[in-house]
Protein backbone atom coordinates (compact mmCIF):
# COMPACT_ATOMS: atom_id res chain seq x y z
CA UNK A 1 0.00 0.00 0.00
CA UNK A 2 2.92 2.33 0.73
CA UNK A 3 4.19 1.93 -2.81
CA UNK A 4 0.83 2.78 -4.34
CA UNK A 5 0.62 5.93 -2.21
CA UNK A 6 4.14 6.98 -3.24
CA UNK A 7 3.40 6.33 -6.91
CA UNK A 8 0.16 8.33 -6.63
CA UNK A 9 2.01 11.27 -5.02
CA UNK A 10 4.69 11.20 -7.76
CA UNK A 11 2.04 11.12 -10.51
CA UNK A 12 0.13 14.04 -8.95
CA UNK A 13 3.38 16.03 -8.67
CA UNK A 14 4.26 15.33 -12.31
CA UNK A 15 0.80 16.37 -13.51
CA UNK A 16 1.09 19.59 -11.52
CA UNK A 17 4.50 20.31 -13.05
CA UNK A 18 3.18 19.80 -16.57
CA UNK A 19 0.64 22.59 -15.92
CA UNK A 20 3.48 24.88 -14.84
CA UNK A 21 5.18 24.57 -18.22
CA UNK A 22 2.13 25.34 -20.29
CA UNK A 23 2.98 27.78 -23.07
CA UNK A 24 1.62 31.23 -22.33
CA UNK A 25 0.59 33.33 -25.27
CA UNK A 26 0.30 37.12 -25.15
CA UNK A 27 -2.60 38.41 -27.19
CA UNK A 28 -6.31 38.48 -27.67
CA UNK A 29 -9.05 39.40 -30.09
CA UNK A 30 -10.64 42.39 -28.37
CA UNK A 31 -14.21 42.88 -29.56
CA UNK A 32 -16.10 46.04 -28.65
CA UNK A 33 -19.85 46.55 -28.52
CA UNK A 34 -20.59 50.15 -29.53
CA UNK A 35 -23.71 52.00 -28.44
CA UNK A 36 -24.74 55.56 -29.28
CA UNK A 37 -26.98 58.29 -27.98
CA UNK A 38 -27.02 61.56 -29.96
CA UNK A 39 -29.34 63.57 -27.69
CA UNK A 40 -30.24 62.98 -24.05
CA UNK A 41 -33.80 61.84 -24.88
CA UNK A 42 -32.66 59.19 -27.39
CA UNK A 43 -32.69 55.57 -26.33
CA UNK A 44 -29.23 54.04 -26.09
CA UNK A 45 -28.90 51.93 -29.21
CA UNK A 46 -26.39 50.01 -31.29
CA UNK A 47 -24.10 52.36 -33.20
CA UNK A 48 -24.78 52.86 -36.89
CA UNK A 49 -22.18 55.63 -37.31
CA UNK A 50 -19.10 55.67 -39.51
CA UNK A 51 -16.57 54.17 -37.06
CA UNK A 52 -12.83 53.65 -37.29
CA UNK A 53 -10.65 51.85 -34.77
CA UNK A 54 -6.89 51.59 -34.54
CA UNK A 55 -4.22 50.81 -31.96
CA UNK A 56 -0.57 51.49 -31.20
CA UNK A 57 1.73 49.21 -29.21
CA UNK A 58 3.36 51.41 -26.56
CA UNK A 59 6.06 50.83 -23.94
CA UNK A 60 4.93 50.18 -20.37
CA UNK A 61 4.81 53.32 -18.25
CA UNK A 62 4.59 55.78 -21.12
CA UNK A 63 1.66 58.19 -21.41
CA UNK A 64 0.04 58.89 -24.75
CA UNK A 65 -2.83 61.02 -26.01
CA UNK A 66 -4.81 62.01 -29.05
CA UNK A 67 -4.53 65.78 -28.74
CA UNK A 68 -7.15 66.99 -31.24
CA UNK A 69 -10.00 65.88 -33.44
CA UNK A 70 -7.68 66.22 -36.43
CA UNK A 71 -5.15 63.94 -34.71
CA UNK A 72 -7.88 61.33 -34.19
CA UNK A 73 -8.74 61.43 -37.91
CA UNK A 74 -5.08 61.36 -38.98
CA UNK A 75 -4.21 58.50 -36.59
CA UNK A 76 -1.69 60.59 -34.67
CA UNK A 77 -0.64 59.84 -31.09
CA UNK A 78 1.54 62.14 -28.96
CA UNK A 79 3.68 61.21 -25.96
CA UNK A 80 2.46 63.35 -23.02
CA UNK A 81 5.93 63.53 -21.46
CA UNK A 82 7.87 64.12 -24.71
CA UNK A 83 5.62 66.23 -26.95
CA UNK A 84 8.08 65.86 -29.85
CA UNK A 85 7.52 62.08 -29.87
CA UNK A 86 4.61 61.33 -32.21
CA UNK A 87 3.33 58.01 -33.58
CA UNK A 88 1.53 58.05 -36.95
CA UNK A 89 1.52 54.43 -38.13
CA UNK A 90 -0.92 52.31 -36.07
CA UNK A 91 0.16 48.75 -35.34
CA UNK A 92 -3.42 47.50 -35.62
CA UNK A 93 -6.39 48.63 -37.69
CA UNK A 94 -9.64 47.27 -36.25
CA UNK A 95 -12.31 45.67 -38.38
CA UNK A 96 -15.78 47.20 -38.21
CA UNK A 97 -18.91 45.16 -38.89
CA UNK A 98 -22.02 47.28 -38.38
CA UNK A 99 -24.23 44.16 -38.31
CA UNK A 100 -22.30 42.29 -35.58
CA UNK A 101 -23.25 42.36 -31.90
CA UNK A 102 -19.69 43.46 -31.13
CA UNK A 103 -19.04 45.68 -34.12
CA UNK A 104 -15.35 46.54 -33.66
CA UNK A 105 -12.56 43.93 -33.44
CA UNK A 106 -8.85 44.41 -32.70
CA UNK A 107 -6.25 41.63 -33.06
CA UNK A 108 -3.80 42.52 -30.26
CA UNK A 109 -0.45 40.78 -29.80
CA UNK A 110 1.57 43.14 -27.62
CA UNK A 111 1.52 43.69 -23.87
CA UNK A 112 0.51 47.38 -23.76
CA UNK A 113 -1.74 48.88 -26.39
CA UNK A 114 -3.22 52.35 -26.80
CA UNK A 115 -6.65 51.94 -28.41
CA UNK A 116 -8.55 54.60 -30.36
CA UNK A 117 -12.16 54.55 -31.59
CA UNK A 118 -13.29 57.39 -33.85
CA UNK A 119 -16.98 58.12 -34.51
CA UNK A 120 -16.66 60.14 -37.72
CA UNK A 121 -20.40 60.76 -37.99
CA UNK A 122 -20.81 62.38 -34.57
CA UNK A 123 -17.26 63.78 -34.35
CA UNK A 124 -16.26 62.18 -31.05
CA UNK A 125 -13.50 59.74 -30.15
CA UNK A 126 -12.51 57.42 -27.34
CA UNK A 127 -9.11 56.22 -26.15
CA UNK A 128 -7.90 53.58 -23.74
CA UNK A 129 -4.61 52.14 -22.54
CA UNK A 130 -5.13 48.40 -22.60
CA UNK A 131 -3.02 45.66 -21.04
CA UNK A 132 -3.42 42.63 -23.29
CA UNK A 133 -4.21 39.46 -21.30
CA UNK A 134 -2.34 36.17 -21.46
CA UNK A 135 -4.04 33.06 -22.89
CA UNK A 136 -7.40 34.72 -23.47
CA UNK A 137 -8.43 34.20 -27.11
CA UNK A 138 -11.33 36.69 -27.04
CA UNK A 139 -12.01 39.63 -24.74
CA UNK A 140 -15.30 41.56 -24.71
CA UNK A 141 -15.63 45.29 -24.04
CA UNK A 142 -18.36 47.92 -24.22
CA UNK A 143 -18.16 51.54 -25.30
CA UNK A 144 -21.00 54.05 -25.15
CA UNK A 145 -20.58 57.08 -27.38
CA UNK A 146 -22.85 59.83 -26.06
CA UNK A 147 -22.59 62.63 -28.62
CA UNK A 148 -24.53 65.09 -26.45
CA UNK A 149 -22.27 64.79 -23.37
CA UNK A 150 -19.13 66.66 -22.46
CA UNK A 151 -15.95 64.60 -22.50
CA UNK A 152 -15.62 61.99 -19.74
CA UNK A 153 -14.70 58.42 -18.82
CA UNK A 154 -16.69 55.20 -18.85
CA UNK A 155 -15.81 51.48 -18.72
CA UNK A 156 -12.08 52.25 -18.91
CA UNK A 157 -12.44 54.51 -21.95
CA UNK A 158 -11.75 58.25 -22.10
CA UNK A 159 -14.37 59.72 -24.41
CA UNK A 160 -13.59 63.09 -25.97
CA UNK A 161 -16.22 65.34 -27.47
CA UNK A 162 -14.30 68.16 -29.18
CA UNK A 163 -17.58 69.81 -30.25
CA UNK A 164 -19.84 69.61 -27.17
CA UNK A 165 -22.04 72.54 -28.23
CA UNK A 166 -22.77 71.15 -31.68
CA UNK A 167 -26.46 70.53 -32.39
CA UNK A 168 -27.16 66.80 -32.79
CA UNK A 169 -29.99 65.10 -34.64
CA UNK A 170 -31.97 62.54 -32.60
CA UNK A 171 -31.41 58.92 -33.58
CA UNK A 172 -35.10 58.21 -33.10
CA UNK A 173 -37.79 60.74 -34.12
CA UNK A 174 -39.73 62.22 -31.20
CA UNK A 175 -43.53 62.13 -31.14
CA UNK A 176 -43.60 65.78 -32.22
CA UNK A 177 -41.65 64.96 -35.40
CA UNK A 178 -43.80 61.99 -36.48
Amino acid sequence: MKHITKIFIVVVALVACVGCFKEEKQGTRLVVELCSQNVAKDPIMKTTSDIEGYAFYVPKGTKWEVKTWEDALERRLTNKDKQSEVLTEPDVIATYDIEADYQLAYELWSHFTFLVVVDKTNRIYATRLYETPMNLPVTYAHLHLYAWRQSGTANGWDVTNPFPDEEREPLVPTEDEE
